[in-house]
């Protein structure tokens, strides 16, 4: 938001007034500054208690158009680890047979990504893909050799009666599939 704001006012400003920019963390200013420097504007800091005092002589041209989202640096490291969620045994909305093939064809990709999901969770009537005779159960026993954890639902499995039927994953339960789900830096619902 600092960068945000100090862009904003920048704006607002003519040739070579002084904006007094106030952060109050380390992350903030250094992507402050380094958009200020990259603009060619000299800063004046001056750390006051926890506090940055900011100050800049607008030069050049910045406009609603200056892209500010390259100097974001993130408090936290990015993650790229994530859950693939299936909630149903097709895939879009349609007729059956085309979605059913565009489902297989989505899980029978997965095993040749480079960038796997760190599991797959399978949910209402998507335990049926985890099934002996699925058309997906070699796909899902090599991203299992992959390291890939497949989660199957057991209130899903049980509801369906399907339990003795499993060809694929272990049968979970709620609390192990939303703590994945929490812990993963994205979930997909294809």
């Amino acid at each position: 938001m600092p960068l945000i704001l100090t862009k904003r006012a920048l704006i607002g400003m003519e040739e070579n007034e002084t904006l007094e920019i106030l952060i109050d963390n380390e992350i903030s200013l250094k992507n402050v500054s380094r958009f200020l420097t990259e603009h060619h504007m000299p800063i004046d800091t001056v750390q006051e208690g926890g506090v940055y005092r900011l100050l800049v002589n607008k030069a050049g041209d910045i406009t609603e158009k200056t892209q500010v989202e390259e100097y974001c640096e993130s408090p936290l490291p990015q993650r790229d680890d994530y859950i693939i969620a299936f909630q149903k045994e097709k895939l879009g909305v349609g007729p059956d047979e085309l979605c059913t093939k565009l489902m297989v064809g989505f899980i029978n990709t997965l095993p040749d990504l480079d960038h796997k999901p760190t599991s797959l969770v399978f949910l209402t009537s998507g335990i049926f893909l985890t099934l002996k005779g699925s058309p997906v159960l070699e796909s899902l026993h090599k991203l299992e050799k992959a390291g890939v954890q497949v989660l199957v639902c057991g209130s899903c499995i049980e509801y369906f009666q399907k339990t003795e039927e499993l060809g694929a994953g272990i049968i979970s339960n709620m609390y192990t599939v939303l703590d994945q789900m929490t812990r993963a830096s994205k979930v997909l619902y294809p």
